[in-house]
C-alpha cells in the first residue's frame, strides 16, 4: 500500500513470512525535479501481525510520525538560523 504525505511517498506493504505479516515502512521524498537527489528511509520489522491490515496501518502511522518529527526538526532549525541572521544584521547595523 502506497500513500502520499507531505511530499513523501510511504510504502507500507508488509512482508509475509512464517505465517505473520511483518510491518515495514519505506519512505521516499518525492521530488518534481528528476535530477534532484531523493531521500529514502527504510524501517524494517516494526512489528508482526496475524492481520495484513494491522501491519499496514502500523507502518503507515509510524512513517507519518517519522515524517512529522523530521519536518518539525527541520522547521525549527530554519527558524533558529533565520533568527540568528536577523540578530547578526541588527548588530552589524548598530556599528
Amino acid at each position: 500500500m502506497k500513500y502520499e504525505y507531505r511530499g513523501w511517498v510511504i510504502d507500507a506493504t508488509p512482508e509475509f513470512a512464517l505465517g505473520q505479516f511483518f510491518a515495514h515502512a519505506r519512505i521516499i521524498q518525492a521530488s518534481p525535479d528528476d535530477d534532484a537527489d531523493t531521500e529514502m528511509h527504510i524501517e524494517r520489522n516494526l512489528a508482526w501481525f496475524d492481520n495484513e491490515d494491522e501491519a499496514i496501518e502500523l507502518a503507515r502511522q509510524w512513517a507519518i510520525e517519522w515524517i512529522d518529527a523530521r519536518d518539525d526538526s527541520l522547521a525549527t532549525t530554519d527558524v533558529d538560523s533565520s533568527t540568528q541572521q536577523d540578530d547578526m544584521s541588527e548588530k552589524a547595523s548598530a556599528r
